[in-house]
């Protein structure tokens, strides 16, 4: 092979050129090695001038195309695996590894890729995805259908296209149910939440209304075979009062009646002042609560300016996302779902006192730490709002 004297010429006349022109030069330089290779690959090794001169077809496949560039370098009495990685930037380790297969085989073996190859090719790939863009709600054997008048002859099972949508990152998952917000709404929650970005939320007592019903099928459970879960047409309801803070819980009340401004102010008569006054002493504590008609009415209004003078804090409207009781709400009716199922699953029957003893006992149980997680998500809460420009949050 040829010495690295002219290298170390080129090099030291490279040096003698202005800066400006240098990057010309090398060009030049490059191009006389390279024809300066094919002549000496002519001349000494007497190859067929045409055969050789004859360019590679770039293949779709790099990898083919660094493989077919190695064989053609070793039957022309290259046997270097630096050499040819110099002259041809494949990567040293694959010279090398496509050297040693030459040398030991006489050939480069071809690639084994476990399984049969994809029938679904790239253009149908980026069909499917296109499909799905214009309209979320297409099942797989739609979109197969689909696919079937665009590309004649085409045959796939339906799981085929659902392992396609998995490939192209696609969940099938059911819309989760956010409240409708105006521009008005939106607006006002943005404000708020930027009002309130460093706001002191230890010191808030958070409270809310629920209704958890007897029948309840929202859990999934495991099965050999498919389970059916019975549902009467008027399941019993129980509607249920709480208030939280970051020191634990406040208070709680069931009640089984419509609630109206009179049974509101009752319930905060008997379950929010003392106990919150209780908790935290003689600490200034603020109360929240959302803008239900029964909440905004003139007697609860005068009962909070008396009780509670400037300490009732202002809550934007439809954004139970940002109240940390709803979180607390889905761990109580998940775990009162799956002790009623325990129950009927032992052939036992649930009346309706015993469902309300379930429900104040899980809400006595509930751990102190789930209870200041959720306080302490506030901050992530208020910022997610600001993010979203006042839109629904993750939360």
């Amino acid at each position: 092979m040829e010495s690295n004297d002219g290298d170390t010429d080129c090099r030291i006349f490279h040096q003698a050129v202005p800066a400006r022109k240098r990057s010309t030069l090398c060009n030049m330089c490059n191009i006389f090695h390279m024809l300066h290779i094919i002549l000496y690959l002519i001349c000494n090794q007497n190859v067929n001038k045409k055969r050789f001169l004859l360019p590679l077809k770039m293949s779709d496949n790099p990898v083919k195309f660094n493989r077919e560039t190695v064989k053609r370098f070793w039957r022309n009495g290259w046997r270097n695996a630096r050499e040819i990685s110099q002259k041809t930037g494949i990567p040293l380790r694959s010279c090398e590894r496509y050297v040693a297969s030459l040398r030991k085989n006489g050939q480069i073996p071809d690639i084994r890729r476990p399984g049969r190859p994809h029938k679904i090719s790239p253009t149908m790939r980026r069909h499917i995805g296109q499909i799905v863009n214009s309209n979320h709600f297409l099942t797989a054997a739609e979109i197969k259908a689909r696919l079937e008048e665009t590309h004649p002859g085409f045959e796939v099972g339906v799981q085929t296209v659902r392992d396609e949508l998995s490939r192209l990152g696609y969940v099938a998952s059911l819309p989760r149910r956010v409240p409708l917000l105006t521009p008005q709404a939106k607006e006002d929650r943005f404000q708020w939440a930027g009002n309130h970005l460093d706001y002191n939320w230890r010191k808030v007592v958070f409270s809310d209304e629920t209704t958890l019903q007897l029948s309840r099928n929202t859990c999934l459970a495991w099965s050999r075979e498919k389970t059916v879960a019975p549902m009467v047409k008027h399941p019993f309801k129980l509607h249920m009062w709480g208030a939280i803070c970051a020191r634990g819980k406040i208070g709680m009340c069931t009640f089984t009646q419509n609630m109206d401004r009179h049974l509101y102010r009752e319930i905060l008569n008997n379950h929010l002042y003392d106990n919150a006054t209780n908790m935290y002493g003689r600490w200034r504590w603020i109360f929240q609560q959302d803008n239900d008609p029964k909440h905004r009415s003139n007697d609860v209004k005068n009962d909070l300016k008396a009780r509670l003078p400037g300490r009732v804090l202002p809550w934007p409207s439809y954004s139970p996302d940002l109240n940390p009781i709803e979180n607390i709400w889905s761990f109580l009716k998940r775990n009162v779902e799956k002790k009623v199922k325990k129950i009927v699953a032992q052939k036992k029957s649930v009346s309706q006192e015993a469902f309300i003893t379930l429900v104040e006992n899980e809400w006595i149980n509930l751990p102190e730490e789930l209870i200041f997680s959720c306080i302490s998500s506030m901050p992530d809460r208020i910022q997610a709002c600001i993010d979203k420009k006042g839109g629904n949050t993750p939360y």
